[in-house]
């Protein structure tokens, strides 16, 4: 299922809209949960990352619909925005926000649709980096939900972020060949950790700790150098990267 979040402060769009999108939902058979905000702050209020797609008005009053994007791509850099607008130029400012793309009013049912299939095959692209194979079942999970692989009895075992354990087989170096964000690190023999999850490391004894485990993955001695050059170098560029979102 999808979740789309709609947001326009003339509840007439909002409808409109959103029939637009459960026509285009019964006409493709597939499941699209819509809820609707009639202002920009009280989708900010209430946003919690739980939405796949956000469809938002440029011009409201208040939070317009680009300050919006711009605060939300500060917390959620997956999010599809798709932006909603009377007046085509305003489609320009979607670039500062990677925008998906716009639908110009009055909605019609051909535009919405492709924009539509556009931000699911984005989100189908986007939403699986690793593929877990075990005893011929073929398992996809997000980079996003990958807490850190270990080695265990010659298995794989994948820790997800909900609690979840995954076995697979193979070895670490082929899953760090599918690791195209570059976000496995390798801090021991036998443990790939996820530089997304990580909240802190220690020197003595060498131990990195991440999110949800309780207790530390081990850091090789031999390791422990390379590991925080790359720790370092990833939380650079994620200060960077919020940083250049705050000067837009």
């Amino acid at each position: 299922m999808f979740h789309i979040a709609l947001c326009d402060d003339e509840k007439k769009y909002c409808e409109e809209m959103q029939q637009k999108i459960n026509r285009y939902a019964e006409k493709n058979d597939c499941e699209i949960c819509v809820d609707c905000y009639y202002s920009g702050e009280a989708l900010w209020l209430a946003y919690e990352k739980q939405y796949d797609i956000l469809i938002l008005d440029v011009e409201m009053t208040g939070i317009d619909g680009v300050h919006l994007a711009e605060n939300i791509r500060k917390t959620d850099e997956e999010v599809v925005i798709i932006f909603s607008t009377s007046h085509r130029q305003y489609a320009l400012d979607g670039y500062r926000v990677e925008a998906s793309g716009y639908i110009v009013k009055p909605f019609s049912e051909e535009t919405v649709g492709r924009e539509l299939e556009k931000a699911f095959r984005r989100i189908r692209e986007s939403c699986y980096d690793l593929t877990v194979s075990f005893n011929g079942e073929v398992t996809m999970i997000a980079m996003s939900q990958l807490l850190y692989v270990e080695v265990y009895r010659h298995k794989l075992i994948y820790h997800l972020a909900d609690g979840r354990e995954l076995r697979g087989t193979g070895s670490l170096k082929e899953v760090k060949k599918q690791d195209a964000k570059d976000l496995l690190v390798q801090t021991h023999k036998s443990f790939l950790v996820n530089l997304m999850w990580i909240t802190s490391y220690q020197s003595s004894p060498h131990l990195v700790f991440v999110k949800g485990r309780e207790g530390g993955v081990p850091i090789s001695k031999y390791r422990y150098d390379e590991f925080v050059e790359t720790y370092m170098e990833y939380y650079r560029r994620k200060l960077t990267r919020l940083s250049e979102k705050d000067a837009r």
